[in-house]
């Protein structure tokens, strides 16, 4: 009889074991989730050739709120109005910055100091062109909260053209890894 106890209480110890695993597994994952990093899933053609529809990748919440965010880092924001989703893009403008859409470039100005951005991610044939929410044409200063986000495939993204700059409030995080599809897995 001692030996039909000694099993029950094993048994018991070992499914308590695997519940306190569990338990404690998802209150590290929920808290890695809201403070450090979450995954997400890239949803259309706005980031080619850099990231494509249906990649997986993982975006940090940390170095937005130490480090802030700089010219050519691909973050997730929400997009003006809207909380449930998360767009992906490159940041193009820094708050101060004077930019201006001409011959399908984009040109910056910056502490008196005027250039062309050197966009080495985008496609050979790739033109930058204006749109309603940041005229072509007009060179325009960037509020000293907010940013100037374009996705690298350019003509098939909806972005700061159509939006105008975004809150720097409304950014989420930063795109660090990419995990899926594994052939393309790394460091952004």
């Amino acid at each position: 009889m001692k030996e039909v106890n000694s099993h029950k209480k094993k048994a018991k110890d070992i499914v308590l074991d695997l519940i306190e695993s569990f338990i404690s597994s998802f209150v590290l994952l929920a808290l890695l989730y809201l403070f450090l990093a979450f995954p997400e899933i890239v949803s259309g053609a706005s980031m080619e050739p850099l990231l494509q529809d249906g990649e997986r990748i993982l975006v940090e919440r940390v170095t937005i709120k130490t480090k802030g965010v700089d010219r050519g880092d691909v973050i997730v924001f929400h997009p003006p109005g809207n909380d449930a989703i998360d767009y992906v893009k490159r940041v193009v403008g820094m708050p101060g910055d004077i930019v201006k859409i001409e011959d399908c470039r984009v040109f910056i100005t910056r502490d008196n100091k005027k250039f062309v951005l050197e966009e080495p991610y985008l496609s050979k044939d790739a033109c930058t062109k204006g749109g309603k929410g940041f005229v072509e044409g007009k060179a325009q200063k960037i509020d000293d909260d907010k940013y100037l986000v374009f996705g690298d495939n350019r003509n098939n993204s909806a972005d700061s053209r159509l939006f105008g700059p975004i809150p720097k409030d409304r950014v989420v995080g930063k795109v660090m890894f990419r995990f899926w599809p594994i052939k393309k897995i790394g460091f952004m």
